[in-house]
């Protein structure tokens, strides 16, 4: 299972915690007060096309044609 970080909401605590993904949006308890803590997206956490990929290589095609046009090349891939 993954770690995620969490945030108190009353005073600021940074805490981890252990769950599965489809629970890490679920409000844990805060391990220095006890108060309410939510989830705190990170990049080791999420991943900035969430579940869907297809747009990475949508992406990436369109930077190698952005950059063949800007080096006048053809066809060449630089990712």
């Amino acid at each position: 299972m993954p770690i995620y970080k969490y945030e108190c909401t009353e005073k600021g605590h940074e805490f981890t915690d252990m769950c599965s993904i489809s629970d890490r949006k679920k409000e844990r308890p805060c391990t220095q007060c006890g108060s309410v803590g939510v989830y705190k997206p990170t990049f080791e956490a999420s991943f900035q096309y969430g579940e869907n990929y297809k747009s990475i290589a949508a992406d990436r095609h369109r930077w190698n044609l952005r950059e063949n046009k800007r080096l006048n090349t053809k066809g060449k891939s630089y990712a």
